[in-house]
């Protein structure tokens, strides 16, 4: 593990909430940073690589831009076809998160798929079904949405 000096926690600091919402949002963090974009992003990447870091992601708000209804799916896919199918699943524009969890018994691979309505979630649900060919599944409809944040470390 590298030791961390006070620009790397400053940096970090900064990666803990929001990108800027701007065509070039690093830019953005070197000008508040006070350091040259380059070298911020030189430092992300040795973050990441030396495991301080997984990765800089967005976080997209669905609510916020419209998208009302979700719904948790879990489907029995067969052990053998499990990365095609969660591929196949992964590949839906509705899907915003697409893993295995084998813990779960037969229901094996999840997916969350996001919509407008609940027509529209089980719309995208009856076609990633039918296209895949997996009918053993269940529909776990989000209620509310209780966290939406990263951990705070500094």
């Amino acid at each position: 593990m590298i030791p961390l000096d006070n620009k790397d926690k400053e940096i970090l600091t900064l990666a803990q909430g929001d990108l800027p919402v701007k065509a070039r949002p690093f830019d953005e963090w070197a000008k508040q940073l006070g350091m040259d974009v380059n070298d911020l992003l030189e430092r992300l990447e040795r973050l990441r690589r030396e495991g301080i870091i997984r990765d800089i992601k967005a976080i997209l708000r669905h609510r916020d831009v419209g998208f009302a209804c979700g719904a948790m799916v879990a489907w029995a896919v067969p052990a053998k076809r499990v990365d095609s199918i969660g591929s196949r699943i992964a590949e839906n524009d509705f899907v915003t998160h697409c893993y295995e969890r084998p813990a779960f018994g037969h229901y094996n691979v999840f997916s969350m798929i996001h919509g407008h309505s609940i027509k529209d979630v089980e719309d995208v649900v009856a076609e990633i079904s039918s296209s895949v060919g997996i009918e053993d599944y269940q529909v776990f409809w989000s209620v509310k949405e209780l966290k939406k944040s990263s951990m705070k470390y500094f």
